[in-house]
């Protein structure tokens, strides 16, 4: 019986589905191929398995972590193998993790980098943007929407292009419990800080995700 940490990712084929309907398709995805999970103890057994930072709808990724467990038989290579072979089309794994002891806390998460591609009409002076000490937008929270200072929380934010109406940008930005920022609170902070930009529809990819020791799965399978 063992601990691993998954990588995987999704694209656009499978972008819009929900976080609960992903949990319900690894579990047929485990049942359709050689692995086996492991259960929790007690009166309600179910299959030990944490996702870290769940996607919302509608992003695609390449940087997703699980901690789960199996009963012990394939190598970390393996397992990627045969998940790969079980997998629908749209998802993928890309590597694998034996856990030996608490050395990657996938709960620990805390920063992501995102690729994001909107459609736009002004034009965005990023630089001054960031000189912002403050960048106040709703923000929606459990309790509700309430205005918050989203600015300590947009680590980098860089201009890849801008070309026919679209602009690329990647922003590494807060995830996690302590504080999730969506790429698209950072769009609606940028309509209202960048005289003359406003922006449509966007596309986000999800390229990377920071903290609690995830870092040592890079080209690790």
């Amino acid at each position: 019986m063992s601990r691993y940490i998954i990588k995987y990712g999704r694209d656009d084929r499978v972008k819009y589905i929900s976080h609960l309907d992903f949990m319900r398709c690894f579990h047929r995805t485990i049942r359709r191929s050689r692995l086996q999970f492991l259960f929790s103890q007690g009166f309600n057994p179910h299959p030990i398995m944490t996702i870290a930072q769940p996607l919302s709808v509608g992003v695609t990724s390449e940087s997703e972590f699980m901690n789960v467990g199996f009963e012990d038989g394939f190598k970390p290579r393996e397992i990627v193998a045969i998940l790969n072979d079980a997998f629908p089309p749209g998802f993928k794994a890309y590597s694998c993790f034996k856990l030996n002891a608490k050395e990657i806390d996938v709960a620990k998460i805390d920063k992501a980098l995102y690729i994001v591609e909107a459609e736009h009409e002004g034009k965005a002076d990023i630089e001054a943007f960031m000189a912002n000490k403050e960048l106040i937008v709703p923000k929606k929270t459990k309790r509700g929407i309430s205005d918050s200072d989203i600015r300590p929380h947009i680590f980098e934010l860089r201009e890849l292009s801008d070309n026919d109406g679209v602009i690329t940008l990647e922003m590494l930005i807060s995830v996690g419990s302590a504080y999730n920022l969506k790429p698209e609170t950072v769009l609606d902070a940028m309509d209202k800080y960048c005289e003359g930009f406003s922006h449509g529809f966007m596309s986000i990819h999800r390229k990377a995700m920071y903290g609690g020791g995830v870092e040592k799965l890079k080209n690790i399978v």
